[in-house]
């Protein structure tokens, strides 16, 4: 009953009974015509004619022919209509506020329109019948607002002459009129956000079964605000920490987590169970997991569809996945976001400086060599492997991606792919030894750790002029080419071909609003090899100020207080030189190979950092800690 009302525009209930409205209305409009002379022979008899006029002509249901009328059916559609989209309201509405008594109010609603909406046809007096109709509609939808209104504060209440105004500045907003109408409550309609389960496999019936408990669950509401709440706070991940006592929440913006104010652990008086422990069963439903274990660690994914058709902007989507696993003190969860889109497009975009453009580019459009990407975990790695591939010369060489497909990017026009699929224990070679035969030049190659792989792009390139650029998870360049030389394969036949290494780390940036300049301490500047003279300041987020003060001056409308807002990349682009390679085969210690690169004068993180602060572009503590990563 509750999903019945929860989709009330496609359940079988309504759905039916506006069918046989309308085939009453078209055979009302067709078939007036064709009965006429029945009308008339009905004249004929005094008695027929009488019992007519009563029940029909004189204010009744029917018109002319003796069948409904169509402008008076019309009518009893629009309120049928009109019951619809409350009880659909009312429904969601009473999940949102967590209602305890929803499944009863809503079984009472539909069974009061069924029998009076039906019983009201065979009241002979139109408008008498139609005044029930009304009234059938209204008053319970009224009597609903009215006891909800007084439990809550007034931003929430509806039906309210500020809630009027917003619904009519929202109107007269699709049609290019705007008017201010306060910030967005809760009766706004909720968050233009829907969920669907995502299982590799899975059919069609059981991916809809889990959508349907999932909407079911009481806690459903409350998943999808919480996601939608991260999406809109830039939040790459969400983490909920279960507690006996509380509800602890972070959310990872430009990569830093950042806690929420917990919420206390609440009971209703008839639930045994806290409002985000039904959440997390909700999301467990969803993933197709046992809701009732809080102990084992169970995974699944989710496709968040973000935003609604009936903008004119395109909705984001996103492939999340969902982890939850038993702790000391309860239970923990987070949601990890992936978007299906990369918001970039060029070098400049990520963060790769115009002096550094053209070197970059030259490596990645050369003939012959490896080429080794790799950042630390969570550091975009992803997006600057398809920005690599898009500034790659796609129009007049070969290019072509070997990936995963349960984790491959959007397609890039003029770029091959070549898929395998890892859960059924597919590798790359497969794709690899395929585009190797059809000759294509330049191959993006995302996971080249196997021995075999690696065998194979040292033997193609010993007898033809082929590029492979491959992406690891490492700290710096020297961990990057320490980790590919690690495999089972010998070093003497893996180094000559590599040609550099391009190494980056995200770092966070100062939020334009309100960053505040300072005069840097001196000992600092010297750590940082800046000559104290020549730096007169740097900047930082703002300093708090006393509570009362701080209160006056609000929290900044962009970062929301937190300082930073967006991120850009430090790069490491070391080119391998014949001194490199020998210490690389000689098995020399990083330190002696990071000494070979600084005397060669190549720019590490340190380097480029610098440039960021002297620009007030980040900030000292920000870039301490990156390079501590």
């Amino acid at each position: 009953m509750n999903f019945l009302l929860s989709r009330c525009k496609f359940s079988a209930f309504p759905s039916v009974f506006l069918l046989v409205l309308c085939v009453l209305v078209l055979f009302s409009l067709t078939g007036q015509e064709c009965f006429a002379q029945g009308a008339q022979d009905t004249g004929k008899d005094p008695e027929l004619q009488e019992i007519s006029d009563k029940l029909f002509r004189n204010g009744g249901w029917l018109g002319p022919g003796g069948y409904f009328s169509p402008i008076k059916l019309s009518l009893y559609i629009f309120l049928f209509l009109f019951w619809v989209g409350t009880a659909s309201w009312i429904n969601a509405d009473q999940e949102r506020l967590r209602k305890e008594n929803r499944e009863k109010f809503n079984f009472v609603y539909l069974l009061m329109y069924g029998i009076g909406g039906t019983a009201i046809f065979f009241i002979p007096i139109f408008w008498l019948a139609i005044s029930l109709t009304a009234l059938i509609c209204f008053v319970p939808s009224l009597a609903y607002v009215i006891g909800r209104n007084r439990s809550l504060p007034p931003g929430d209440q509806v039906l309210t002459p500020e809630h009027l105004w917003y619904l009519f500045a929202v109107s007269v907003g699709k049609i290019g009129i705007k008017v201010h109408h306060g910030p967005r409550t809760v009766y706004s309609g909720g968050p233009p956000l829907e969920l669907e389960p995502l299982e590799k496999g899975a059919d069609h019936l059981t991916l809809q079964g889990r959508l349907i408990l999932a909407r079911n669950a009481p806690g459903y509401n409350l998943l999808r605000e919480h996601i939608y709440d991260a999406i809109e706070s830039r939040a790459t991940a969400v983490r909920f920490d279960f507690s006996t006592e509380h509800t602890k929440i972070w959310h990872l913006v430009d990569g830093a987590w950042l806690e929420l104010v917990p919420v206390p652990r609440k009971l209703g008086r008839t639930r045994e169970k806290d409002i985000y422990e039904e959440m997390q069963e909700a999301a467990k439903k969803l993933i197709g997991a046992n809701p009732e274990d809080r102990r084992s660690k169970q995974a699944g994914q989710i496709r968040i569809i973000h935003g609604t058709a009936k903008k004119k902007v395109k909705p984001k989507k996103f492939d999340a996945d969902y982890i939850s696993q038993g702790t000391t003190t309860g239970e923990a969860a987070i949601i990890q976001l992936h978007s299906q889109t990369i918001p970039f497009k060029t070098l400049g975009e990520i963060g790769v400086r115009e002096e550094v453009q053209p070197a970059l580019l030259a490596h990645i459009n050369g003939k012959r060599g490896i080429v080794l990407v790799s950042a630390p975990p969570t550091n975009g790695l992803r997006s600057t492997m398809a920005v690599y591939s898009k500034a790659c010369d796609r129009f007049t060489k070969d290019v072509a991606n070997v990936e995963d497909v349960n984790g491959a990017g959007e397609p890039i026009e003029n770029v091959i792919s070549g898929l395998y699929d890892s859960s059924k224990g597919e590798v790359p070679m497969k794709p690899l030894a395929d585009l190797l035969f059809r000759g294509i030049s330049t191959i993006f190659v995302r996971d080249m750790s196997s021995p075999d792989t690696i065998k194979t792009a040292c033997e193609a390139l010993l007898h033809d002029d082929r590029l492979f650029i491959t992406m690891l998870r490492a700290k710096d360049g020297i961990e990057t080419l320490k980790q590919f030389l690690s495999v089972d394969y010998p070093a003497t036949q893996i180094v000559p071909h590599i040609n550099a290494v391009i190494c980056q780390r995200l770092i966070r940036l100062l939020c334009t609003e309100c960053k505040e300049a300072y005069e840097p301490d001196p000992k600092v500047l010297q750590q940082l090899r800046l000559n104290p003279e020549q730096v007169k300041q740097l900047y930082r987020k703002r300093t708090p100020l006393p509570p009362n003060e701080e209160a006056k001056r609000g929290v900044c409308h962009k970062c929301h207080g937190v300082g930073y807002f967006g991120r850009t990349a430090l790069f490491e682009f070391l080119l391998v030189s014949d001194t490199v390679k020998t210490l690389l085969l000689s098995k020399a210690d990083n330190a002696a190979i990071r000494q070979q690169f600084n005397q060669e004068g190549q720019p590490t993180f340190l380097h480029e950092g610098i440039r960021l602060l002297l620009k007030g572009e980040t900030a000292v503590d920000e870039l301490s800690r990156i390079l501590k990563m």
